[in-house]
């Protein structure tokens, strides 16, 4: 199998999900004016990446005082010359330069770092070889579980985001001025799989900030059900197994909210909870509300930026069509998020707190567990078409 064309056609999220679910194995290069990255995959799983605008990780564990210059030479040299048929890293482990734990964790961060930085290449093209993977650099063992992996990496490139705009912010000579280059996320992967203990260590650290913020609680539920329900999220294959998941998680959040379809042209409601309707069934109800997309919309706003919203709803059209059809009143705050696969939305998450006006609680932990329902969304789509395709007789 090769797999190759540009960036501006198939994005990555597309092909890590093409890899993941063939659980294929070899080489993947992306070329792009500003440098190249290189990703090495073992059976779907991502063992090793590189690209030119992170640092390798050798020169990062030497910086970090976890090894010596000597101590990675040496390691470099022994491979070259043929003493040992493994990957540097399994070297510098066996001749206890580093501990094979301190690796793993290093490693892992690296290749969520090299991930968030190819999520920012818009353009470019891209080429995969199929074949067994060489063990000649820093490999991690087990490999990463791609769909976790694109979660992680959204997830800093968010705080990356927000940690830029706060630096831009800060009056000068605040003292909190950052030094050159945006202070990464001390987080990283402990476990390849969805709901690992590094996540647990994550949603630690929100917890603990929002202890330490007079502005927070010290409870967050969507924070302390995000594991969990993550953990669920990976066994549903199907699309209303994923929708039922993603509306139980937002009733943990919300009075009320529904899921919409998001089509060419127009959104459909899929699927609701909370909505209480006196002649009617809201399940039915629901499946008739339909949105166009031509006119002006907070909808149509949030899936031309394809960011979450919170907050008032105006008194324009086809928001007071929606209001009417759902009934229990106007909101005071109503919440958005998109779920995407890749950079297309394909589902639109709403909720608000009817018949209650009180504010909606903290969206964080929904919105990145809306992050991974998109990608299983996608990959449900994606082993449908497959499937499909298998009973034409087309794979």
């Amino acid at each position: 199998m090769s797999l190759e064309g540009r960036l501006e056609d198939l994005g990555l999220a597309d092909i890590f999900q093409i890899i993941s679910l063939s659980k294929r194995s070899g080489v993947l290069t992306i070329i792009r004016k500003e440098g190249t990255g290189r990703l090495v995959f073992n059976r779907g799983m991502l063992i090793y990446g590189s690209s030119d605008s992170v640092s390798r990780l050798g020169y990062t564990l030497v910086k970090k005082g976890l090894v010596t210059t000597e101590e990675l030479e040496k390691a470099l040299q022994f491979q070259k010359a043929g003493g040992m048929k493994l990957p540097v890293g399994a070297i510098l482990e066996k001749t206890g330069a580093i501990s094979k734990g301190v690796l793993e964790e290093e490693l892992r961060s690296h290749l969520v770092e090299v991930v968030r930085d190819f999520l920012n290449w818009e353009s470019g093209s891209f080429h995969f070889e199929l074949g067994n993977p060489v063990a000649n650099d820093l490999t991690l063992e087990e490999g990463l579980n791609l769909e976790f992996l694109m979660m992680e990496a959204s997830r800093r490139q968010d705080e990356y985001e927000r940690n830029q705009m706060e630096q831009n912010t800060l009056p000068p000579g605040s003292g909190n001025d950052a030094p050159s280059g945006v202070k990464k996320a001390p987080n990283s992967l402990a476990e390849d799989t969805i709901g690992s203990p590094n996540l647990n260590a994550s949603l630690e650290d929100s917890q603990g900030a929002a202890e330490n913020s007079p502005e927070k609680t010290t409870y967050r539920k969507d924070l302390a059900l995000l594991t969990s329900m993550i953990e669920e999220l990976s066994g549903p294959a199907s699309g209303s197994e994923i929708t039922l998941l993603v509306l139980r998680f937002a009733s943990e959040v919300m009075n009320r909210a529904i899921i919409f379809l998001v089509r060419r042209d127009d959104i459909l409601g899929l699927g609701q909870f909370g909505l209480q309707l006196k002649e009617e069934s809201a399940d039915e109800k629901i499946r008739e509300v339909q949105i166009p997309l031509s006119e002006a919309s907070l909808f149509r706003e949030v899936i031309a930026k394809r960011s979450s919203y919170k907050g008032g709803i105006s008194q324009d059209k086809w928001h007071r069509y929606f209001l009417d059809q759902i009934g229990g009143g106007w909101p005071k705050e109503v919440f958005l998020t998109p779920l995407l696969n890749g950079s297309e939305v394909i589902a639109l998450l709403y909720g608000d707190n009817l018949p209650h006006q009180t504010p909606i609680a903290e969206t964080e932990g929904l919105e990145a567990f809306v992050r991974v329902a998109g990608f299983a969304f996608g990959k449900a789509k994606l082993e449908r078409k497959l499937q499909e395709n298998r009973q034409k007789g087309t794979v």
